[in-house]
């Protein structure tokens, strides 16, 4: 992923991880249980409350620009297995890249014996979906590790072609994954930014997504693009 983006997130949205253990996937992966869905909402504010950068904001536009526009194709032959193993070490540190994620930004935590620091048992994670607080304890089912582009996603805008090695890159990498409230991340499930936005946090969202696609060289719908625009142009607002 291009470092840009992902670097500028620290100043555009506190994207704080939780570090953990093995809790439901976000969008197709598996079937999950109910959970009363909480924001999320492709209406309502985008910039309010973050520090929107003007450099990354104009990176994440020219970064767009360049993406090649090309229509879902649905029904396509998606399957998760298809992505390789389920998170998998690929920086090879001897954690798992999804304990990785919740890992990443987590505050006061606590972590299992044993585990030479990789699974928490307790952690507290500003959700970047919702704005909340969340006081993470492993196996309460309060936190998703999403895929902010999801991988059905992926799979209809370019995934499809690539060498079973690529999506598991993909699926794993750090960049695309975050540690969120699981009522936001299955509100969202597989739908892009023209169908759903997160409630906090929109301009580091847009930024991320964009940034996603432009390492992997996915390609976006116009619709798509348009709402991305939209999002950014608000964020512009903000400065």
């Amino acid at each position: 992923m291009s470092r840009r983006g992902v670097g500028a997130l620290g100043g555009l949205v506190v994207l704080v991880l939780a570090a953990g253990a093995y809790m439901a996937p976000s969008g197709l992966d598996e079937i999950l249980p109910d959970i009363a869905p909480s924001g999320g909402s492709s209406q309502g504010s985008t910039a309010q409350d973050e520090d929107v950068d003007a450099d990354a904001l104009a990176g994440a536009s020219s970064d767009l620009d360049a993406l090649a526009i090309a229509e879902l194709v649905h029904g396509g032959g998606y399957d998760r297995d298809l992505f390789g193993q389920r998170w998998a070490d690929i920086d090879r540190n001897g954690c798992d890249q999804r304990n990785d994620a919740l890992r990443a930004g987590a505050v006061e935590v606590t972590t299992k014996p044993g585990t030479h620091g990789c699974v928490v048992l307790e952690a507290t994670i500003q959700d970047p979906y919702t704005g909340t607080t969340i006081d993470f304890v492993k196996g309460e089912n309060t936190v998703d590790i999403d895929h902010v582009v999801p991988l059905s996603r992926a799979w209809q805008q370019g995934a499809s072609s690539w060498p079973e090695e690529r999506r598991e890159e993909f699926a794993n990498t750090s960049g695309n994954l975050l540690a969120v409230d699981a009522s936001a991340n299955r509100s969202k499930g597989d739908r892009g930014p023209e169908e759903w936005m997160p409630d906090a946090g929109r301009c580091g969202y847009v930024i991320q997504w964009i940034d996603v696609k432009t390492e992997f060289e996915l390609s976006v719908s116009a619709e798509e693009k348009s709402a991305l625009e939209d999002e950014l142009d608000e964020c512009e607002g903000s400065l």
